[in-house]
């Protein structure tokens, strides 16, 4: 059994634990907001609850969840410790400076920022070869997928043993050759939502449209077929034909993104205000909640029976 020592128990943080103690390993979590860590517990449970662990060992991989008062307490008892703090690389700098001082410089870090840039968190540190990117994605009892990727002064036997333990977990564990912001995952991820938001400024379609089209072809497919497979599927000469058509008119913008600026200056902030690019009716999170874990368990069995299937189409 690894001793895991998380520091952020919120989304992410309570997440990665379960997962964890899923495997048989235990968990020592701290979080300098007292509300979070007052409330570790219940998020355990209903996470415990979600993930359909077997209400015979809810008890047993509950109890491997330790809420933790500091940083000095965390850092005595862990084997690895792991920063899932929020997004901020001023606040993963304050945060791994206060670390520091009570690890022993042998001792893993691991952070669990999805866009980034490693070296860029590890700037801070006294011993920035240990620090390992691990990006888990949410929720991390259910998905799979975990990207690893080391800083420019990553030592990479920190990876190896990052890596290791990953794949010891059952995760599909996918290794980057070298540090970029956003891993694959959200780099993959937000081109496409580039795309969609220019649709939309170009009064292409609405939001609706483009989660239909994604939800009924392009996320059916890619969740069988992945891009790569699918551009030698239908053969290299067609990809590059479709490319060479369509990639002078694809969004390019990195600054600019007038649909949502336009919604956050009337404070239309999405779920949390109510209103974003969609409407959020009382009752909607909840019910994409469920449809999105729904989702996910639908798609497992397929993953680990191998491909469900190929096709190709452009």
């Amino acid at each position: 059994m690894t001793r895991f020592g998380i520091i952020g128990g919120g989304l992410m943080g309570h997440g990665i634990a379960v997962a964890l103690a899923q495997a048989g390993h235990g968990a020592g979590v701290f979080d300098n907001d007292p509300a979070v860590l007052a409330g570790l517990g219940d998020r355990v449970g209903s996470a415990l609850a979600r993930s359909g662990t077997p209400r015979a060992r809810v008890a047993a991989v509950g109890d491997r969840i330790v809420a933790v008062d500091s940083l000095a307490e965390l850092a005595k008892q862990a084997d690895v410790v792991i920063e899932a703090v929020s997004e901020r690389l001023a606040v993963k700098h304050d945060v791994l400076a206060a670390l520091e001082p009570h690890l022993p410089p042998d001792v893993p870090v691991w952070t669990n920022t999805s866009v980034l840039s490693i070296s860029a968190v590890a700037r801070a540190m006294l011993h920035p070869q240990r620090l390992v990117g691990v990006h888990w994605w949410n929720p991390p009892y259910l998905i799979p997928l975990v990207e690893i990727a080391p800083g420019t002064d990553t030592d990479p036997g920190f990876v190896d043993h990052a890596h290791t333990l990953i794949a010891e977990l059952g995760k599909t564990t996918v290794r980057l050759h070298r540090d970029v912001p956003g891993f694959i995952g959200n780099r993959l991820q937000f081109a496409l939502v580039r795309e969609a938001l220019q649709l939309l400024a170009d009064g292409v379609c609405e939001p609706e449209t483009i989660d239909t089209v994604v939800r009924a072809g392009v996320g059916l497919r890619w969740a069988a077929v992945g891009p790569m497979e699918n551009a030698d599927y239908i053969g290299l000469d067609l990809t590059r034909a479709i490319l060479g058509s369509l990639a002078p008119s694809l969004s390019t913008e990195t600054h600019e993104f007038p649909v949502l600026d336009r919604l956050l200056a009337q404070e239309h902030a999405g779920r949390a205000s109510g209103r974003g690019l969609l409407d959020w009716r009382p009752g909607r999170a909840e019910e994409v909640a469920a449809r999105l874990e729904a989702g996910i368990r639908h798609n497992l069995p397929a993953r680990r029976g191998g491909r469900a299937g190929h096709g190709g189409s452009h």
